[in-house]
């Protein structure tokens, strides 16, 4: 009787354990999506802190949250945020990425859970952060340039970094130095912190090779122009950067135009960019302007005589308007100026700084000031980044705006400090390239270093 009594207890054990861990699961998936009403709106009520930095752990409190975080999405302006918890009237999110600008550092959080929105009444005061930090380089005292592959901290460089620079998607940066009458073109990844010496021997008749990029096919490419040899190299990273001639010489449409092989008379610093059209676009020594299908290794002068700016001075900078594929800007060193191309009309004008007028001055594009200014890039709002030389810093231009702004450096003060925007200095800083996470890479010229400049 005493077993029998052991072993109905027994079962009845079993029984119990079995019926909680069911109750128990039920119970867990149902926490897993309760809480979350669809016939009640959300209600937001206040969050903390009230302002902070990239990654700030910001906690919102309100009620019908649920508590799933795949069914809830949250916004610093438009900007998404991460989303790490979530129970019903509490979650916590971490301030994303540039959420706001320097000009307007309020956010507005906004909450949506399936398709109930909702918005805080007041706002979150981002910090921006602008630093400038040193990715190689920065000695002017090696007496030649690195060969193979090295650790970034390990190279120097024997001459100035004065030509256009690029980056690739995968953040590969390419520049161009000086090597006893010839040029050196690296590659540096900062993620795995090495430096490639990709070519030693660049022929440079009149130190004239120019650097230049294509997103064709989604692919970034890198070339250089080579005035003595008359061909485009182009670094494919299907080849593994080995560097393969694209063109040997370009045809002319224009039987006025010099007669000339290759890039025989392309101006010793000018930059090229490619076009939407998956055309190289630039202006060349004599103040033409030039477009060139790679493809069939055509070349059009788009002005037709028409100098642009003046016949001499250098355009390092040549990009499009991110709206408008008809539209591309372009500097001209010696003006000390930003001018406008229109492809439709062929009309042409100073379009930001004052033509021929040297000087530093922040304000709206037609009043603003520069003094030489180069490389110009585009970031992901559609703003116009470029480096002012000999004001040793590097400007914006808010296109919805209209203001040119200084975004780092230290203006008309040359030097060498790394850390925050206002702190940071530059010496005749030339090239700059922004790669997709609009982090920026400056060829801060006299410095001998490529420069990293990030705004989170």
């Amino acid at each position: 009787m005493r077993n029998l009594l052991q072993k109905c207890f027994k079962w009845q054990w079993l029984v119990c354990l079995a019926v909680g861990c069911c109750f128990s699961s039920c119970k867990d998936d149902d926490e897993s999506t309760s809480g979350y009403d669809p016939n009640k709106p959300i209600e937001l009520t206040d969050f903390y802190p009230a302002e902070g930095k990239l990654a700030t752990q910001v906690i919102l409190n309100g009620s019908n949250f649920g508590n799933s975080k795949d069914k809830v999405k949250v916004f610093f302006n438009d900007k998404e945020a991460a989303v790490i918890s979530v129970k019903n009237n509490r979650m916590l999110v971490l301030a994303p990425k540039r959420a706001s600008t320097i000009e307007e550092p309020a956010c507005d959080i906004k909450v949506q859970v399936e398709d109930k929105t909702g918005q805080y009444n007041k706002t979150f005061d981002y910090h921006i952060q602008t630093t400038v930090t040193t990715l190689v380089g920065g000695a002017t005292s090696a007496t030649e340039n690195p060969k193979g592959i090295v650790q970034l901290s390990e190279a120097q460089f024997r001459a100035n970094i004065d030509r256009c620079i690029c980056v690739d998607k995968d953040k590969n940066v390419f520049f161009l130095v000086d090597n006893n009458g010839k040029f050196a073109a690296f590659m540096l990844n900062e993620e795995a912190d090495k430096l490639v010496c990709l070519k030693e021997d660049i022929n440079a008749m009149f130190n004239s090779p120019i650097l230049g990029y294509n997103k064709k096919d989604g692919i970034v490419y890198q070339f250089w122009a080579n005035r003595d040899t008359h061909e485009v190299l182009q670094f494919d990273p299907k080849s593994n950067y080995a560097p393969t001639t694209l063109i040997n010489a370009v045809v002319w449409d224009d039987s006025n135009f010099p007669n000339i092989e290759g890039f025989g008379v392309w101006a010793a610093k000018n930059n090229f960019s490619m076009g939407p059209d998956g055309k190289m676009y630039s202006r060349m020594l004599g103040g033409n302007l030039v477009r060139i299908d790679v493809d069939k290794a055509k070349g059009e002068n788009l002005t037709n005589g028409d100098l642009v700016g003046t016949k001499d001075g250098s355009s390092y900078g040549l990009v499009f308007d991110p709206n408008d594929d008809n539209i591309f800007y372009f500097s001209v060193n010696d003006k000390h100026c930003i001018y406008k191309y229109d492809l439709r009309t062929k009309e042409w004008n100073c379009w930001a700084g004052q033509e021929g007028k040297s000087g530093y001055l922040d304000g709206p594009i037609g009043q603003a000031m520069f003094n030489k200014p180069g490389q110009i890039c585009v970031d992901s709002e559609g703003n116009l980044i470029l480096t002012d030389t000999e004001n040793h810093c590097i400007r914006k231009i808010t296109m919805s705006t209209g203001y040119v702004s200084t975004l780092a450096g230290k203006p008309q003060k040359s030097g060498y400090v790394n850390g925050n925007a206002e702190d940071a200095q530059f010496k005749k800083p030339l090239g700059i390239c922004i790669d997709n996470d609009d982090v920026m890479y400056i060829g801060d010229a006299e410095n001998r270093a490529i420069r990293r400049l990030a705004i989170e």
